[in-house]
């Protein structure tokens, strides 16, 4: 088989057909192609162990996404579409990340065009235990005849865990109210702790405020 010969013989018909074959086949892959933008959540990944974030980051992230007009139809549907950031790498203080298009989970066949912004601020703390005193908030009017005795807090000192900055800050915690209204008897409570906004957790499991209640003598 002559090989020179097919591909030579009648040649300018066989190229006018391969240019018409490929503008087909762009036409074709490019017909229906659109553009859209939308607000995608971010989510946080690979924070480093015994580290935490502290402070404002934004949610979100501006995307304009380019693709076929079927999948960005799914997407304004309500196809999950999720910007992830990766703080595996980050380090105590403030951090700048980058986000790039790579970061973007989209569909096949949809890219990303544009971000906004690029880049965001993450603050990451260290992750410390600190004891601290509860203090009990007792409120309500016992009945007529009665008073509080003796109020004990087991264990007298509580173990917090959180950011540094948060933690560091707490010389003491308080319990949210506990009502004593009406009561004649001395109770055990498993308080709610009062956390002041601050992002700590109590680590110990049991904590039990014992109040004194007692009939006064005649």
């Amino acid at each position: 088989m002559d090989l020179r010969r097919i591909f030579l013989e009648n040649w300018p018909i066989k190229l006018a057909s391969l240019l018409l074959a490929v503008s087909l086949w762009f036409y074709v892959t490019a017909k229906g192609k659109t553009e859209m933008s939308l607000t995608i959540p971010l989510e946080l990944r690979n924070i480093p162990q015994k580290m935490a974030v502290v402070g404002d980051v934004p949610g979100s992230v501006e995307a304009r996404f380019q693709g076929q007009e079927r999948a960005l139809r799914e997407i304004a549907a309500g196809k999950k579409v999720v910007g992830t950031v990766d703080l595996s790498r980050g380090k105590e203080g403030e951090n700048i990340i980058r986000i790039s298009p790579d970061d973007i989970q989209t569909p096949s066949g949809v890219t990303v065009a544009h971000l906004s912004p690029y880049e965001i601020t993450v603050k990451l703390d260290r992750i410390v235990r600190r004891t601290v005193h509860l203090r009990p908030v007792i409120i309500g009017t016992l009945p007529a005849g009665y008073r509080i005795g003796k109020v004990s807090v087991a264990p007298a000192r509580i173990t917090l865990e959180g950011p540094q900055g948060s933690v560091g800050a707490l010389t003491d915690l308080q319990t949210l109210p506990i009502d004593i209204t009406g009561m004649k008897e001395p109770m055990t409570v498993d308080p709610r702790i009062d956390y002041r906004g601050k992002p700590v957790k109590v680590i110990d499991q049991d904590i039990h405020i014992l109040i004194g209640i007692h009939k006064e003598r005649p």
